[in-house]
C-alpha cells in the first residue's frame, strides 16, 4: 500500500517533468525562429559617426508556451495536495474537502490555515516537516513560488511569458558567432538599443550578421517576473521531487 501511495504522488511529478521537456522543445523552436528584427539608425550626435543597432520587431511568445508552463505548475502543486491526502490516510485519518497542502507567505497565514484543520489527521512528524518547509521558516521560496503561480494560472487563460535577451553577437563566418554578454537577462522590447559601433566598422559587418541571445522569461504581473521559465520550472520540479522523498517514511 505504501508503494501505491508514493507512486501516485511521483506520477504527478513525472507528468510535470514531461511537460518541462515539451516546454524545452517549444522554447527552443521559438528562439531559433529569430523572432526579432534588428534595424539601424544614425547616432543622435552626428559628430560621433556611430551607427546604432536597435530592435525594431519582437514577435510575441506563442500562447502554447504559457499553457505548457501552467500545466507544469499545476501538476507540481497537485502532487503536494495528493501528498497531504495520502499522509492523512496513511496515519489512519480521513481526509476531506478541506484537506490540502498548506503553503503560506507568513507565519500568521500559516497558523490560520492550520486552525482550519487542513493537516488534521497527519502524524506529528509530517506536520512538522510541512511547517518547517514554509518560506517564513525555511527562507526558501520554492513552494510559495509554485503555489502563487498555480493561483495565477487558475484565474487567467495562461501564464504570461516574454522574450528576454542576455547577449548579442556577430556572425563573422557561417556557424561562427562572436558573443558579447550583457550580464543579465532583460525584456526584449521594440526600440531597445543594442549597441553603438563606429559607422566604418558597421559597413564591414552589416546588421544582418548580428544575432541576439534570447530566452523566455515570466512576464508581468507574475510573482516570478524576469525569471527564465524553463530554468525556474526545472528547479521547482527537482525541488518537489526531493521534498516529497522526505515524507516517504510517513506513508507506510
Amino acid at each position: 500500500m505504501a508503494t501505491s501511495r508514493i507512486s501516485g504522488i511521483y506520477l504527478k511529478i513525472e507528468r510535470a517533468k514531461k511537460h518541462i521537456a515539451d516546454l524545452d522543445v517549444a522554447i527552443r523552436a521559438f528562439c531559433e525562429s529569430k523572432p526579432y528584427t534588428i534595424a539601424t539608425k544614425p547616432h543622435p550626435i552626428a559628430e560621433i559617426q556611430h551607427t546604432t543597432l536597435y530592435v525594431s520587431r519582437v514577435e510575441p511568445v506563442p500562447e502554447d508556451i504559457g499553457l505548457i508552463a501552467g500545466d507544469v505548475i499545476h501538476n507540481l502543486r497537485s502532487s503536494l495536495d495528493h501528498l497531504a491526502w495520502q499522509l492523512i490516510e496513511a496515519n489512519g485519518g480521513t481526509p476531506g474537502k478541506g484537506t490540502y497542502f498548506p503553503i503560506s507567505e507568513s507565519a500568521e497565514k500559516y497558523a490560520a490555515a492550520i486552525k482550519r484543520g487542513v493537516v488534521d489527521g497527519m502524524s506529528v512528524g509530517a506536520q512538522k516537516l510541512i511547517a518547517d518547509s514554509q518560506r517564513h521558516a525555511s527562507g526558501d521560496n520554492t513552494l510559495w513560488f509554485i503555489h502563487e503561480l498555480d493561483i495565477v494560472d487558475k484565474h487567467r487563460l495562461l501564464i504570461t511569458a516574454v522574450s528576454s535577451m542576455d547577449s548579442w553577437g556577430v556572425e563573422a563566418f557561417v556557424g561562427d558567432t562572436m558573443w558579447f554578454k550583457e550580464g543579465m537577462f532583460f525584456p526584449l522590447e521594440v526600440g531597445y538599443e543594442i549597441v553603438n559601433i563606429p559607422t566604418s566598422t558597421y559597413k564591414r559587418e552589416r546588421h544582418e550578421n548580428f544575432k541576439l541571445g534570447i530566452d523566455v522569461a515570466f512576464g508581468k504581473p507574475e510573482i516570478a517576473e524576469g525569471h527564465l521559465v524553463l530554468l525556474a520550472l526545472t528547479k521547482a520540479a527537482d525541488f518537489v521531487s526531493g521534498f516529497v522523498r522526505q515524507f516517504e517514511g510517513f506513508l507506510v
